[in-house]
């Protein structure tokens, strides 16, 4: 009897910065190589970035969505908004930043 379809799950953020590391560069060297800021691949490692993905899934010779397939709809195209089970910061909007009275 065949096992029900399973999702396929996401690359370990371990598992990326070792293959890249494995190719000679760190994360930083790769992401500088590109003109972003050297933390721009540890932040794709925790939340969407597709640009970065990018980047990340040509270096290591694959495609973004064989990576990080809970990122990416059927036809490889990116996911918007909030993924499941993902905690997002949010601000109430009856509650908006004001500045201080008098302040100038």
């Amino acid at each position: 009897m065949p096992s029900p379809a399973t999702e396929p799950t996401d690359w370990h953020p371990e598992d990326i910065k070792a293959a890249v590391r494995k190719t000679g560069v760190t994360l930083t060297a790769l992401a500088q190589r590109h003109g972003l800021a050297g933390s721009a691949v540890r932040v794709t490692l925790i939340k969407p970035w597709p640009r970065v993905e990018a980047i990340v899934a040509a270096h290591l010779g694959r495609r973004p969505q064989d990576i990080w397939p809970s990122r990416y709809d059927a036809s490889g195209q990116p996911l918007r908004g909030r993924r499941p089970g993902t905690a997002q910061a949010s601000r109430s909007p009856s509650s908006p930043h004001r500045q201080k009275r008098g302040a100038r």
